[in-house]
């Protein structure tokens, strides 16, 4: 004998924003109606209010601003100061392997907090669907991920980590109840991280996947291990809370932290 197990609604959303596809999925009460609209539209405005501040590409943002010297951080909203102090506390946990600070080649500097800015921004964003009652949500964006389950009798979340040498295949599968997952690597924007202790990009590392119990330092991790090339695997089994995947580029991989 067997028990059919209720289906459960589910509805997705797709936005092209900060340079990127954000996408969602709802799964349980509210999927499809104004409740759910409305978290939506709430999700989407947080992050263009962050791409209005942080954006690398728009001259009227305030970084823009800030890299010209017409403004100071402190002339701008509390999140520049938060932005730039997770990115100081990076710095100084990855032994300066990751920075926000750019030097260009004539000795000039320019702040470029992008490596801090999408996992943070997403978590912030993710706060909308909390207020939804027995609804689950994933938000997805560039393919970092928030994820939470509200009722424990349905399934996590199964994430595909894909395999950078063939990103059409996947190299694992992890379930996420509640937490986020991060991707650092050179599969889909070839080597845009530096190690910047050398400027150099990182060498023998292909991507970094990192799960944490939230997306700014799952994102932080991720990219500050990849910069960090060969040391990845060890600087990251000393992270508390974290577990994941390193793959190699000789196609080697490794897994981290607890498992389950």
């Amino acid at each position: 004998m067997t028990v059919d197990q209720p289906v459960v609604p589910l509805h997705r959303y797709v936005e092209h924003l900060m340079g990127m596809p954000i996408s969602l999925a709802l799964r349980g009460r509210h999927v499809d109606d104004e409740a759910a609209h409305d978290a939506w539209r709430r999700c989407l405005d947080s992050l263009r209010v962050v791409d209005a501040t942080f954006s690398t590409y728009r001259d009227d943002s305030f970084l823009s601003r800030l890299n010209r010297g017409e403004v100071t951080a402190d002339d701008g909203p509390p999140e520049v100061r938060e932005v730039l102090d997770l990115g100081e506390r990076a710095r100084l946990e990855s032994g300066g392997a990751f920075d926000v600070r750019r030097v260009g080649a004539d000795g000039t500097s320019r702040l470029d907090p992008d490596g801090v800015v999408k996992g943070w921004a997403v978590q912030r964003a993710a706060v909308a669907f909390a207020d939804l009652p027995d609804t689950d949500y994933c938000l997805s964006a560039g393919g970092d991920m928030v994820c939470h389950v509200a009722d424990d009798t349905r399934p996590a979340w199964r994430i595909g980590i894909e395999d950078p040498h063939d990103p059409s295949t996947l190299a694992a599968t992890v379930e996420v109840r509640h937490g986020a997952v991060a991707t650092s690597g050179h599969a889909h924007r070839g080597q845009h991280v530096v190690d910047a202790r050398t400027g150099a990009a990182p060498a023998a590392v292909a991507s970094v996947t990192v799960l944490a119990d939230d997306l700014t330092w799952a994102d932080l991790d991720a990219t500050a291990a990849y910069a960090l090339g060969p040391e990845a695997l060890a600087w990251l089994r000393g992270r508390i809370g974290r577990r994941g995947l390193v793959i190699w580029d000789d196609g080697r991989s490794d897994v981290f932290g607890d498992p389950t």
